[in-house]
């Protein structure tokens, strides 16, 4: 073997860079390669099922039904069973699990059978995809999903079970202990948080430490109210908000929810993230991405789109530490707007989407006034609207010259 290899910090930079299947076929070169492609062939799993399929041969029988493998033990298990399952799920930082009828009869068939360790002691983060109604999930069978190890949950809520997640996250909140949770994130539908705005509000209140949020369920007003009845995210660092349902206006007074953000990103109609900015402490702000839904707009109340607009830009010039402003505006946005954010002196990347240009003036003359404006920027972009067939071929913003 030649020298090279015997670097281990090289050997795991190149398995870094290597598909999954891959790394799996370098593994059964050599034990030193074995010992560095397990972190990347078992780090990340995309179903339970891929770590249940490790107890013996003898013990189980799998069949594979519309992609899906049905699970059944054929005899009890004795911890020396578990022998494999334990090589390897110690690898494990990452999981999916997909919690329906059919799946949670066979992961309760372990329940039984479990060894006194834990089955995934170095689990870091755990993505529960919630695709059906019946089945029974007990809060022991929660707990093999979710050790205390736990820094991040998603939760993905695939069809219309909204009450099913509800109770997933009342146990989050009451009966699991999740001492290192530092991130959470909750995907449904436009309609869910009807159902599952309480529950959620009681998660968060009840890891008052975490650091990172995601909510992408409901209208404004129902994510509006989840975080009013919250209270102070006195921890909270990096915020993503998403609705796509037009957004009435929501009666609450804005308070400061969120003294200590650094990073947010809000997609919805101007009204609801005006709302959010409302809600943020200025001091510690560095990213700021906003995509602007023009839906419930025209061109008879384009001027009130405009208001709104002009409302967002004004509470961003509050963030006098801003470095990143991403804005894309589904309706024509004219680039005077910006002066609003002129206090953000500090600011660094620019990217305006939707941008209303001046046909007279030239590009080297628009970057110009904008390094004027911004002595630290470096890279800008500055577009017209794009529709949906464009959005994929737009480019990354382009770096920025002095003169």
């Amino acid at each position: 073997m030649h020298p090279i290899w015997k670097i281990p910090e090289l050997v795991k930079l190149i398995f870094d860079f290597l598909p999954i299947s891959d790394a799996a076929v370098m593994a059964s070169v050599c034990r030193t390669f074995w010992w560095v492609a397990m972190p990347n062939v078992w780090g990340n799993i995309d179903t339970f099922y891929k770590l249940m399929q490790l107890l013996p041969e003898d013990a189980l029988s799998t069949t594979y039904d519309d992609g899906t493998p049905p699970f059944s033990l054929k005899r009890d298990l004795r911890d020396s069973d578990w022998a494999r399952f334990f090589t390897l799920s110690n690898y494990t930082k990452r999981l999916c699990v997909i919690l329906s009828g059919e799946t949670l009869k066979d992961y309760l068939q372990l329940l039984p059978h479990l060894p006194s360790r834990p089955l995934l002691p170095n689990l870091e983060s755990t993505e529960l995809e919630i695709s059906g109604t019946s089945g029974l999930l007990t809060v022991e069978l929660a707990a093999l999903f979710l050790p205390c190890t736990i820094s991040e949950v998603r939760i993905q809520v695939m069809r219309s079970v909204d009450w099913f997640a509800a109770r997933v996250m009342q146990m989050l909140a009451e009966d699991i202990q999740l001492p290192h949770l530092k991130s959470f994130s909750i995907q449904g539908s436009d309609a869910g948080a009807y159902h599952l705005k309480e529950s959620i509000s009681q998660l968060l209140r009840a890891h008052e430490g975490l650091q990172a949020v995601n909510i992408d369920v409901g209208s404004g007003p129902q994510i509006l109210e989840i975080l009013h009845s919250t209270g102070q995210f006195l921890h909270l660092r990096h915020l993503s908000l998403r609705t796509t349902r037009i957004y009435n206006q929501f009666e609450q007074a804005p308070r400061l929810l969120f003294p200590q953000l650094e990073t947010l990103k809000v997609e919805g109609p101007p009204s609801f993230i005006h709302a959010v900015l409302d809600c943020v402490g200025e001091g510690n702000m560095r990213s700021v991405e906003l995509i602007v839904d023009e839906n419930g707009f025209d061109e008879e109340n384009e001027a009130e789109y405009t208001v709104f607009l002009t409302s967002c830009l004004l509470s961003i010039g509050r963030f006098i530490f801003l470095k990143t402003l991403d804005l894309q505006s589904g309706m024509p946005a004219s680039i005077k707007l910006l002066d609003h954010v002129m206090t953000c002196e500090k600011l660094e990347t620019l990217r305006l989407v939707g941008a209303d240009l001046d046909l007279q003036e030239t590009e080297e003359s628009r970057h110009q006034r904008m390094i004027m404006a911004w002595p630290l920027l470096t890279t800008l972009q500055l577009a017209p609207a794009i529709t949906d067939e464009e959005s994929s071929s737009v480019g990354s913003p382009s770096p920025l010259t002095e003169a």
